[in-house]
């Protein structure tokens, strides 16, 4: 986990979700655990002790850490930005559409074989909205199918199109980097 984080923390999302957090004096803190076999979730992130849990016997593919950790960087991002009520269910809706968006979780090339055949337009806002359906369905509060719809339809408009702290969309962000990889 820790080899995985050193890498993951090289990645332009990364750093630009880290360093938008440190300006914003809201440094998060990032633990690596055991989890049970059958739990539900690889990752998340508590709000109320603004850290970031990450299941280190979960995952072991690098790119998919990366996506899992600025998936919960971005929540990080909102709740130090904003004035999030988790009991919301339509606040806890555009961080969750935001984090499928943003953290590259829907992005054709991670999902390739399962889009294929589909309408590959409209694919991206189909996978971000059923992965955000389903983190609502998965909280506590959000579980009623219809409520996290309706937060959801409520939510998107907004939420779809923010993506900041990036300056642009980070799928079409063109700007030339060192690839971590080769470096």
């Amino acid at each position: 986990c820790k080899f995985l984080s050193h890498q993951a923390f090289s990645h332009w999302k990364v750093k630009v979700l880290v360093n938008a957090l440190s300006a914003m004096n809201a440094p998060v803190d990032l633990t690596c655990v055991r989890c049970p076999s059958d739990a539900r979730h690889r990752a998340g992130y508590s709000p109320r002790h603004n850290r970031i849990w990450v299941c280190a016997n979960r995952l072991w593919n690098p790119f998919e850490y990366r996506r899992v950790l600025t998936h919960e960087l971005v929540h990080a991002f909102d709740f130090a930005r904003a004035k999030i009520d988790p009991g919301n269910c339509v606040h806890m809706a555009c961080t969750e559409l935001r984090a499928w968006n943003l953290s590259g979780e829907c992005d054709l090339w991670t999902k390739w074989f399962s889009f294929l055949g589909e309408d590959m337009i409209n694919r991206k806002q189909r996978c971000v909205r059923e992965g955000a359906l389903a983190s609502l369905l998965d909280s506590d509060r959000c579980q009623d199918i219809y409520v996290a719809r309706g937060a959801i339809e409520e939510a998107w408009a907004p939420c779809w199109k923010d993506h900041w702290p990036f300056t642009t969309k980070p799928d079409l962000d063109t700007r030339w980097r060192e690839n971590p990889m080769l470096s």
